[in-house]
């Protein structure tokens, strides 16, 4: 009777997961490796139905879907479209996207005016500890593993039946509802789960990506930040020129004030989620 019972908690738990879930995480993270004081948050949602699962942060998506509306009236109304500074929001400008059940991984990330699909087959070797606790509402178990320069201690819970997580992080017996690297310099938390409806969309550029692996991604990335502003000085869009104007009009100062900003920003981001991506 009672190996009945736990066998009908787990099918029911089964089925009720089974179901499209969002799965609201906070990321803490510290960018900068300098400047330990600037700690980051950021809403994180990951979004999972039967057939995989995306990850992507809601201030970013969020801010990229009202900038997309705004741009578009732009164009209809001007034939340009102006890309004010103020108008991205967010920091983590990427997205992880996992297929269920064989869990093949992808990152989805835009450069200058290209948008990239890098596949990511790394496996994630997880050594299971039997220490317990409890976070929130959830009875979790420990885990560790080392992945992409850092090593990564997990609190999973089986109550949850996903092998998945936030970020990359998946192919534990439950899902990860707290993670962090042994710096303290990224941790990702469990916040809350609500029903979705619907299919899951988060392109909100409907960018034709291109499809590299992480090798490939590794020489496009140091090509970017060596020079960040050469596919955005001068191009046509759909019959358009972009151009990046400031309070002042001038159009050659505010390309080279961007092209320093964006220097600027890549030097500070030296604390990268993966430390294994070239700086």
């Amino acid at each position: 009777m009672k190996k009945f019972l736990i066998t009908l908690f787990l099918i029911v738990g089964i089925l009720t997961f089974s179901q499209n879930k969002r799965f609201i995480y906070e990321y803490q993270f510290t960018p900068d490796s300098t400047n330990s004081a600037d700690v980051k948050k950021e809403m994180m949602f990951l979004d999972t139905t039967p057939k995989g699962s995306k990850y992507y942060s809601y201030t970013v998506f969020n801010s990229d879907s009202i900038m997309k509306i705004d741009l578009e009236k732009q164009l209809a109304a001007t034939g340009s479209i102006n890309i004010r500074s103020d108008m991205q929001k967010g920091s983590v400008r990427y997205s992880v996207t996992k297929t269920y059940p064989d869990y093949r991984v992808n990152l989805h990330r835009k450069l200058a005016m290209d948008a990239y699909n890098i596949s990511d087959d790394r496996k994630m070797n997880w050594k299971i500890s039997p220490e317990k606790s409890k976070i929130g509402e959830w009875n979790v178990q420990k885990a560790e593993t080392d992945f992409a320069g850092r090593h990564w201690t997990a609190w999973f819970s089986a109550e949850i039946p996903i092998q998945d997580g936030p970020y990359k992080f998946h192919g534990l017996p439950g899902l990860i509802v707290k993670i962090d690297d042994q710096t303290g310099a990224h941790k990702m938390e469990l916040k809350g789960i609500k029903n979705i409806q619907g299919e899951l969309n988060i392109n909100v550029w409907d960018a034709k990506e291109i499809a590299i692996n992480n090798k490939q991604f590794q020489k496009i990335i140091k090509e970017y930040e060596n020079d960040p502003t050469k596919g955005i000085r001068q191009m046509q869009m759909g019959g358009a020129t972009i151009v990046l104007s400031g309070k002042d009009g001038s159009s050659a100062k505010v390309a080279k004030d961007q092209e320093q900003r964006l220097k600027n920003q890549i030097l500070k981001d030296n604390n990268r989620i993966e430390l294994d991506i070239v700086n």
